[in-house]
Parts: C-alpha cells; structure tokens; sequence
C-alpha cells in the first residue's frame, strides 16, 4: 500500500528572527516600508517647495545678492551622485532577484557592491557641499542648496547603512531565497531616494537666477 501526498502542500517558511511565517513579516514590514517612505517624502517635498519659492520670490533680491556663474554649484556633482545612487538601486533590485532564484553567493555580492557605490556617493556629496562656492550666508539659493545636499547626504548614509545590513543579514543566512523581501524593501527605499535626488538635482541645474528681478524690498509692499 503506497502513501499519497495529492493535496498536501508544504508548510510556510518561518521568519529566522521572529519565528512568523515569512508573509505575515513581508506583509507588516511592506506597510513599514510605505509609511517611511510616505514620512520621508513630505520632508523632501517641503524642501523643494521652500526653493522654488524663495526663488520664485526673490524677497529684497536676496536669491542670490551676489549673482553670478561664480555664484552656481557646478553641475555635474548632482548628476553624478544621482547616478551612483541609480547605479547602487539597480544592483539592490538585482540582488533581491537573484536571491529568489537561490544565488545567496551571488545575492551578497551585489548588495555589497551596492553599498560600496553608495559609500563613494556620501563621499562625494562631503567634497561637493565642502567646495560649495559659497556659504549658507550667501542668499537664499546657497541657503536652499546647501539644505538639499545635507539631506541627501544623509539618506546617503541611510541607504549605505540599509544596504550592507541586508548584505550581512543575506551572508549569515538571514535573508534566504523563501525570505528575500527584506531586499525588496530596501530597495523601494532606494528607489525612493533616487527620486529626491533627482528633483533635487532638476530644481538646484534649472533654477538658478529668479525670474523676478524687479520684487520689492521686504515690508515696502504697497497695496
């Protein structure tokens, strides 16, 4: 007499951590995720408002009092930190699906490469916000700009942090092939960050002299 499996189905995979089935903690972790991102993303979002306004504004002609091509950051750091940091999510998405197929070897190699890649870019974001050609006292856009680098700076850091934690957690066993939504998730987050920086990046390269070079002084408005 022959035992018969048809029907029986192979139990869930427990979480190593927690001991949950590994969708519950995708599940609670992936609302986690939405909420941090939603949280981070009004911080971001005041950021650029406050720069489009003052320049927009020009209160007093303090945008930038004293107006000049010396006066601008250069370009090419924000376009090539964004691009480290679009390089670095790309490698984490990849780690997260070859993770799935069961390459772990492969899956920590990648991650670790992400944030190696990160790691150059909060380097890079140091040295560009310490050659600035200016100083926060500068007017509003020196002011503005150099807000907008040091939140980048930090996310840089926390996207660093996030990536080689995944790699160790992935090195150790923590993350397996049936358990690899940890990277996903900091992946988001990582697409999420490239996003800002490139608004940041949009908004520091195309606005740079006001469009309103004729705004009154501050409290001589006239009704």
């Amino acid at each position: 007499m022959s035992a018969t499996t048809t029907g029986t189905t192979s139990p869930e995979p427990l979480s190593p951590t927690t001991g949950e089935p590994v969708s519950e903690v995708a599940r609670r972790n992936r609302l986690g995720i939405w909420l941090i991102i939603v949280s981070c993303t009004t911080g971001t979002v005041a950021l650029l408002v406050a720069y489009a306004y003052l320049w927009s504004l020009n209160v007093s002609g303090g945008w930038a009092p004293t107006a000049g091509q010396a006066n601008w950051a250069d370009d090419w750091p924000f376009w090539a930190i964004a691009l480290g940091m679009v390089v670095a999510t790309l490698l984490l998405w990849r780690s997260w699906r070859v993770m799935q197929s069961g390459k772990s070897g492969a899956s920590v190699a990648l991650a670790g490469l992400a944030s190696l890649i990160f790691l150059v870019c909060f380097i890079g974001q140091i040295m560009q916000i310490a050659t600035f050609p200016f100083g926060p006292q500068d007017g509003a856009y020196a002011s503005a700009t150099l807000w907008l680098a040091l939140a980048n700076c930090i996310w840089l850091s926390l996207a660093m942090f996030l990536a080689t934690a995944v790699m160790n957690r992935a090195r150790v066993g923590r993350i397996a092939p049936d358990n690899a939504s940890q990277i996903q998730f900091i992946a988001m987050f990582a697409t999420y960050l490239c996003i800002a920086a490139l608004l940041g990046a949009v908004f520091t390269l195309t606005m740079k002299a006001s469009p309103n070079q004729s705004s009154p002084a501050f409290g001589t408005f006239q009704s």
